[in-house]
């Protein structure tokens, strides 16, 4: 499986606005530039992990990790979810019609670990919550839930979601633990409109949560934002971000006569600038911001929100398919032998290595 290049996600962008039509830097206390390092002196590869080909996964299928380093398969092409153990053994699997008779994935589906024993799981009505054994715990209806997250995470007990469609008055909304809305925090209106009706991040990483609190990034920023404002705030920029200095050119209503045309005047105007692909949690308190430019590559910055160690920068090939319990998750290549057979591909697993400060 690729991972999703700046064509493929401009696509992916104007697809939904076929579907459902699209048409200042914040202040902050100070902006830093990390420490740039290179990948291999920040990561070790600790494991190639093969999930259990009893489970054949499809071309579309998204990966979350929890703190025990489990991992939680979403697979469109079987409507399922698997989760699987950190050496890729098989679990449990669990349909989503069984809990939810006549629910199917959308173009939002994704699965989130609520924690180490709960998952979340976005559907078509809305969402459905399994057990630590795949049972079913409970059913949400609710179009809002279904149609317009994207991303999830939970927070003290409090489950956010942030929200796909950014405009004016849009808003992270707070849940309780049954999904009943109990709270929602304002967001900015993006600098770049039209960008941002078309640009996202990577599916289910706009928003992470983090012991201090839950953080949110939109693909115009250079670093992430919390939810709740405070008062010696610092972030990173790192020094191969390239500014975006203007919005993209105005686009006719996409149709399938004009999709080529502009789909090549936004892949260049993308290419002029760098976007944030998405915001990771490595752990409870250290955020991933995986950064893309059509000219230079793909880049990351890892920065603790502790202060236990300097923030750094620091190229990256691959955007990972998952980060958390302390690594980088990275699809590998299937090898040409195995091409013949029905295999899932390799995952490998990057330990971060803490820099010294010095």
């Amino acid at each position: 499986m690729k991972t999703p290049t700046l064509h493929t996600t401009i696509v992916a962008g104007l697809l939904v606005c076929l579907a459902v039509g699209c048409n200042s830097r914040s202040a902050v206390d100070q902006i830093l530039t990390p420490t740039h390092m290179e990948f291999g002196d920040l990561f070790v590869q600790e494991s190639e992990i093969r999930l259990d080909d009893s489970v054949l996964l499809g071309l579309r299928w998204n990966l979350d990790v929890n703190s025990k380093g489990e991992l939680l398969v979403l697979d469109t092409q079987s409507q399922g979810v698997h989760l699987f153990s950190p050496d890729g053994i098989l679990a449990w699997t669990k349909a989503i019609g069984d809990c939810y008779p006549g629910a199917e994935f959308n173009f939002n589906a994704q699965a989130s670990f609520l924690d180490d024993s709960h998952v979340a799981v976005l559907i078509n009505k809305g969402a459905i919550v399994l057990g630590q054994n795949g049972e079913c715990i409970q059913t949400v209806t609710d179009s809002d839930l279904a149609t317009n997250t994207w991303a999830l995470c939970s927070h003290r007990d409090t489950i956010f979601t942030m929200p796909r469609d950014i405009q004016d008055s849009t808003f992270i909304r707070a849940y309780s633990p049954d999904f009943t809305l109990i709270d929602q925090f304002p967001l900015p209106t993006p600098q770049f409109q039209r960008r941002a009706s078309v640009m996202l991040t990577n599916s289910g990483t706009a928003m992470a949560c983090f012991n201090d609190d839950v953080w949110w990034v939109y693909t115009e920023n250079f670093d992430a934002t919390p939810r709740l404002s405070r008062a010696g705030l610092t972030r990173f920029m790192p020094d191969f971000f390239v500014e975006r200095t203007q919005d993209y050119p105005d686009f006719e209503v996409v149709t399938s006569s004009n999709f080529r045309e502009i789909t090549e005047m936004l892949d260049k105007a993308e290419a002029e600038a760098t976007g944030v692909e998405g915001i990771f949690a490595l752990d409870s308190e250290t955020r991933v911001i995986v950064y893309n430019n059509g000219t230079i590559g793909r880049g990351a910055v890892i920065a603790n929100h502790s202060d236990r160690f300097p923030a750094v920068s620091t190229p990256i090939e691959k955007t990972p398919k998952a980060v958390g319990s302390g690594g980088l998750y990275i699809l590998g290549d299937l090898e040409d032998e195995a091409i013949e057979e029905a295999v899932n591909p390799p995952i490998i697993r990057y330990r971060f290595v803490p820099p010294s400060g010095e």
